[in-house]
């Protein structure tokens, strides 16, 4: 039997612009660990296969969900014109998304642009946000390769209207790691799909498959420490930033780690957040939770192994992955509010501008006529401004406590 699935779906991925996502996963894993997306004229059984991929038996579709599932199996990905054609479009994608964090690291919410509209076959470049509060402004990045460079745009159409200009003008793309690239070209299969995954969730392009050869003064340097070029770490401060390498090792100080834009932290008070990381940190949290729901038993050794595992694995997920950051951040906060108000319900996330990640959230007390609306901080304190009519009250009195304390 299979020991792998893989799961289909047209979705909206960005205004105006639909395509068909394939996921694929191991069997008993909840986590996807390599991602197809074309464009949804395309039927799944080929996009599979031109990843490497054959199905086992038939494509079921799950009403609820409105997608396609299916067992599968790894092959020789197909050879014929059309399949080799989606292949080529993934590499420009990943090409192009690897560029753009060249020139800008942070760069994320990537939008496909079309010459074309719906008659495109393929995005032309992508517009992408980078910066945050008054620094957030959007830049652009060819599927030739070209990227934004000196001043960006304040808005996102402004962008796209950049990459048909750039586009059209045939612009050529910036210099880059041309031997990891070549590298690329290369894949044709269920690696290729990997990758695809890893740049979509922030990562950089694989270097495990580089030549193995005499190492540079620079790689030896970057040896001697937890972190390499390019990793991504969670700061003290509890920011992710990228690694640019270690700092020279000082007598009797701690090791330093040097990130983008050259400021210095205590490398002990890192934590290394590569995609691989976070994946791994899944896949034992998942496996262990397993474990610890099946046949509980506190007297077996093998059970308490199990939960601490999986205490660790949250841990380490509450640091470095924002989405588990946030669900765990939540709950606290749901549970602080329902010990003074156990009716709690109806939470809505604040955010501060430019920011991804909630600061705090509003919750609804009583019903109808009755109903009063408060605030949980993201510490989980219940915010002492008190009950009102309206969430958008609660909030503004939330945001004026706040800026009184820090006065």
């Amino acid at each position: 039997m299979s020991r792998h699935c893989a799961t289909a779906a047209v979705v909206l991925a960005a205004p105006g612009y639909r395509e068909l996502r394939i996921s694929i996963r191991e069997q008993g894993q909840a986590d996807a660990f390599a991602l197809i997306a074309v464009r949804p004229m395309h039927d799944t059984a080929d996009v599979l296969a031109a990843f490497g991929w054959r199905l086992v038996g038939d494509l079921e579709y799950i009403a609820g969900a409105n997608e396609e599932r299916a067992q599968i199996t790894p092959c020789e990905p197909a050879d014929h014109g059309g399949a080799e054609a989606m292949r080529a479009t993934v590499r420009r994608e990943i090409r192009a998304r690897a560029l753009a964090r060249l020139v800008h690291p942070d760069a994320r919410h990537f939008h496909p642009v079309m010459l074309n509209g719906d008659h495109s076959a393929d995005p032309i470049g992508w517009t992408y946000v980078t910066g945050s509060g008054e620094q957030r402004a959007h830049g652009w990045v060819t599927a030739a390769g070209r990227v934004a460079d000196g001043v960006l745009n304040t808005i996102r159409a402004e962008a796209a209207r950049s990459v048909r200009g750039a586009h059209l003008m045939q612009m050529k793309p910036i210099p880059a790691d041309e031997a990891a690239f070549a590298r690329l070209q290369e894949q044709s299969g269920p690696e290729l799909a990997r990758v695809l995954l890893i740049v979509r969730n922030g990562g950089d392009i694989p270097r495990d498959d580089e030549p193995a050869g005499e190492a540079s003064a620079e790689d030896v340097e970057e040896a001697d420490g937890p972190f390499r070029k390019g990793d991504r770490i969670v700061c003290a401060d509890g920011v992710t930033r990228i690694v640019e390498g270690m700092a020279p090792a000082v007598t009797q100080e701690p090791a330093r780690v040097v990130v983008e834009g050259g400021s210095q932290w205590t490398a002990a008070n890192c934590l290394r957040a590569n995609f691989s990381d976070v994946l791994d940190a899944h896949r034992r949290s998942t496996a262990a939770g397993a474990r610890v729901r099946t046949d509980p038993d506190p007297t077996n050794p093998e059970w308490r192994a199990a939960l601490a595992e999986l205490g660790e694995a949250l841990d380490y997920l509450r640091k470095a992955d924002p989405t588990v950051r946030v669900a765990l951040a939540e709950d606290d906060a749901r549970d602080a509010v329902k010990r003074v108000h156990a009716d709690a319900c109806g939470f809505q996330p604040i955010h501060n501008p430019g920011e991804d990640e909630p600061v705090a959230w509003t919750f609804r007390t009583g019903h109808g006529a009755g109903s009063r609306y408060g605030v949980v901080s993201r510490t989980a304190e219940v915010s002492p401004v008190g009950l009102y009519d309206y969430p958008t009250t609660a909030e503004r009195a939330y945001r004026q406590h706040e800026a009184d304390l820090t006065r």
